[in-house]
């Protein structure tokens, strides 16, 4: 992000309903994310997959939640993506308000033309920044990058 801002992002497989049972990777999936200080949920906003985006967030944190409320309770940052390829804007809009009702960032993001990418960085900088926890285990960030001895947010 410049100015000694820098964090690492691990760009991992989506849940699917049934994870907390172990369906798809569940169960190794749900264990790894619990390192991490923030999660970005990437929920296809586009009509083109036929699916509800507010559905599918709600299933995903319904796994979480059913893992370990701690995992849940994680901070959150919601990416609604393929705005490019969206007809019907009420979808953004629906799953953006869902999110602001819940106090959850929302960023409406297009990978094609680069909208809000910037936006998404600088909301999970916002959270780590703040001082989201470091998981067990892991070097604790003070939040402010760039000093002398303090680590960096990742």
């Amino acid at each position: 992000l410049g100015q000694y801002r820098t964090f690492v992002v691990a760009d991992i497989p989506g849940l699917i309903e049934g994870a907390h049972h172990g369906q798809g990777l569940g169960i190794k999936f749900l264990r790894h994310i619990e390192r991490t200080r923030v999660l970005v949920h990437l929920v296809d906003a586009s009509e083109m997959s036929g699916r509800d985006p507010v559905h599918d967030l709600e299933i995903v944190n319904g796994e979480l939640r059913a893992f370990s409320e701690a995992l849940a309770g994680k901070p959150q940052v919601v990416a609604g993506s393929k705005i490019d390829a969206v007809s019907d804007r009420a979808r953004i809009e629906t799953l953006r308000a869902r999110c602001t009702g819940e106090g959850v960032p929302f960023v409406a993001l297009s990978a094609v033309s680069g909208e809000g990418i910037r936006e998404l960085l600088e909301a999970v900088w916002s959270i780590l920044d703040a001082g989201a926890p470091a998981p067990a285990g892991t070097p604790s960030a003070s939040g402010r990058a760039g000093r002398e001895g303090e680590a960096h947010p990742t």
